[in-house]
């Protein structure tokens, strides 16, 4: 179907994708959190912020830092702990909150809607599963003897 644009077995590609986007990651729950908490305006941050974020990973897969990654293991364990370590940091964070917070009133200390988008963004560039996403699938089906890569990445982003 796509096959001109240097796009291999583009359903193959689809069903993959669909499985991977059904299981909701750390993007998708920071999504819906705010949403939830902070209204229309701290969804559409928190999502512009994971879309930014995804758009720097599919740039970086595309400039050849996800065959780097995949070449070098060191590299690319770093890059995954990285993005636990962080992941880490989130649920510690929430956790100690949720602990303090008990038997006090409820004090809800109120984000400023930049700082959403900021996190979303963090959030999104060191998301373990965004990461293996670009790095180890979204580039098997690239044809990379195609006369414009480019095309490739924008028909399968």
């Amino acid at each position: 179907m796509f096959a001109e644009y240097g796009v291999l077995n583009y359903w193959t590609y689809l069903v993959g994708a669909i499985f991977i986007v059904l299981v909701p990651g750390p993007n998708t729950l920071f999504v819906l959190k705010n949403s939830v908490g902070r209204g229309v305006k701290g969804g559409y941050l928190a999502a512009c912020g994971v879309f930014i974020g995804d758009a720097i990973l599919m740039f970086l897969a595309y400039a050849g830092v996800a065959t780097l990654i995949k070449t070098t293991p060191v590299l690319f364990n770093i890059v995954r702990y990285l993005g636990a370590f962080y992941l880490l940091y989130l649920g510690a964070k929430i956790l100690y909150a949720t602990l303090t917070s008990k038997g006090r009133a409820a004090t809800e200390t109120v984000v400023p809607f930049g700082a959403i988008f900021k996190r979303a963004l963090i959030l999104s560039l060191t998301n373990p599963k965004a990461i293996l996403f670009y790095v180890s699938f979204f580039v098997q089906f690239i044809d990379v003897t195609a006369p414009h890569t480019g095309v490739s990445f924008f028909i399968l982003a």
